[in-house]
């Protein structure tokens, strides 16, 4: 999420989304599913998430948080030739829907390490035995992708300035 909201909106919508999916929650999602089929193709996470009310407060990481979710759309996931924006849409969708549903954990890892979102079933809190699907989104440190950033554009405005 790094250079697209600020780290504390990421702690933050971390601690909405798996509120909202915990094991209490569950019942209520599989319903509302069921209804309204909120995770679906015909949908963006951003339309499910805003309905859900998983936002930031502020309206200008509101904004950010958007963008975020579409750049989803161009994240690899551990699915062949499927987005993580779609990876994500269809974990919800078959864990709603699935004869025996599980809680849904988001956790994140370093894009360094795998830039794909990844899809598990684990047990991600250590206090808990239950099961989890585990959503784990590829992660940028804010203040390293705002470096990296810097870093090509100083590279691209030295090559223009060699070019002319």
């Amino acid at each position: 999420m790094g250079i697209a909201i600020n780290d504390s909106t990421t702690l933050d919508i971390l601690v909405q989304l798996n509120k909202r999916f915990e094991p209490e929650g569950l019942t209520e999602m599989i319903a509302l599913q069921k209804e309204f089929q909120i995770f679906s193709a015909k949908h963006s996470l951003q339309s499910s998430f805003a309905l859900l009310g998983i936002v930031p407060v502020d309206w200008s990481e509101r904004r950010r948080w958007y963008h975020f979710l579409g750049l989803l759309k161009d994240y690899p996931s551990d699915l062949t030739d499927v987005s993580g924006h779609d990876r994500i849409i269809k974990a919800f969708k078959d864990d709603l829907e699935a004869d025996e549903p599980l809680p849904v954990s988001f956790r994140c890892h370093k894009a360094s390490d795998d830039p794909r979102v990844i899809v598990s079933k684990g047990q991600p809190i250590i206090f808990s035995l239950d099961t989890y699907v585990v959503v784990s989104i590829p992660t940028t440190p804010g203040r390293v992708a705002r470096k990296q950033a810097a870093e090509v554009a100083k590279q691209r405005r030295v090559a223009k300035k060699s070019s002319k």
